[in-house]
């Protein structure tokens, strides 16, 4: 029985927590998990250590002591295992995915949540591009003779082994799901969707590159910028209780989050880590799966206001319970006198 109770502590303790956000604020009945706000997710890209094994799969993202589990297709996994020189060899990595919740059990319980990889952008087991590098341009490249393409600033800047380079601004560009293509008065930069390996570092990239200058015609492999552009969303947030409970939210860059709940008395602070990502439709989905290091799945979708974020539901292991005055949390301390 004990142990029970225990399982269900944190579920009764967020359902209080929504009780007491605001002045007169109560906890309706819970409604079916799709009565909750949509959270499409905003694809992004991770960039760091990958690690691919058969019982190990992971990123660390550059500059963080994080970790998360990938999901990785069948051809992915063959492509990433191909290039390494041994079993579970750091290699460095741009993803792009999103983040899903982790299992109960299994190897990826382990981590805060499952990044379901949607492309590998890059993919390099030799030595190479690191995090010390820095975020590229989007880019082409290819060898015999070696050569690349840059998009930068709206121009494409082109570079060929023994020749100075070449500029020209961007004329017109397409863009679709599997495609891009980058036109200039003499330059065509054309990107096609698909796993690409370049032999000669050891390292697989995204897409397949095709570049016309001024006639003549390249072959190569590409990758987009690497840049999140979703970091905008990186903050701390607080907000108080008319009963005096505070709550903290804090979205770090490399995509962790952490919640706390502080009543401000002698009673410790309880604590919730997971993950952030953006939404389609321009919010933030918080993905909580361990409260005081137990596993449990909850989850909040917020809307932004300026220095402002807002919710008005929560979903505690895929059940929705609606918060009728809503949660409110600020990003500086001074918001929360006005």
């Amino acid at each position: 029985m004990k142990k029970s109770l225990l399982a269900l502590a944190p579920l009764l303790f967020l359902a209080g927590c929504s009780q007491q956000f605001s002045a007169g604020a109560s906890h309706s009945e819970p409604k079916n998990s799709n009565a909750n706000e949509p959270k499409v997710p905003h694809t992004f890209t991770l960039r760091g250590t990958v690690i691919i094994g058969h019982e190990s799969q992971s990123i660390q993202p550059c500059g963080s002591d994080q970790q998360y589990w990938i999901n990785l297709t069948p051809k992915q996994w063959k492509a990433g295992n191909d290039i390494q020189s041994t079993p579970y060899q750091a290699m460095y990595g741009e993803l792009i995915g999103h983040f899903e919740a982790p299992p109960k059990g299994g190897f990826a319980n382990d981590y805060p949540a499952r990044f379901v990889v949607s492309q590998i952008n890059t993919l390099v087991a030799g030595e190479g591009a690191s995090c010390q590098k820095g975020i590229q341009p989007t880019k082409a490249f290819g060898n015999e003779p070696f050569w690349n393409i840059q998009v930068v600033d709206g121009s494409l800047v082109f570079s060929e082994i023994g020749k100075s380079k070449q500029k020209q601004s961007i004329t017109d560009q397409e863009f679709s799901v599997n495609k891009r293509h980058y036109q200039s008065d003499d330059f065509s930069l054309t990107m096609t969707k698909g796993i690409c390996k370049d032999n000669m570092v050891e390292s697989i990239y995204g897409w397949n590159s095709e570049v016309v200058i001024h006639d003549k015609t390249y072959q190569g492999c590409a990758t987009l910028s690497a840049k999140d552009t979703t970091l905008n969303w990186a903050n701390t947030y607080t907000g108080t209780s008319i009963s005096g409970l505070t709550v903290g939210l804090t979205l770090n860059a490399d995509h962790s989050a952490i919640t706390t709940y502080d009543y401000n008395t002698d009673e410790p602070q309880l604590v919730e880590t997971g993950v952030w990502q953006a939404t389609n439709n321009d919010k933030v989905h918080v993905l909580m799966s361990r409260h005081q290091r137990q596993y449990m799945i909850s989850e909040r979708t917020f809307s932004k206001d300026e220095n402002k974020l807002s919710t008005k539901n929560e979903t505690v292991n895929g059940v929705t319970f609606p918060i009728q005055s809503g949660l409110t949390l600020y990003s500086t301390p001074t918001e929360l006198n006005k």
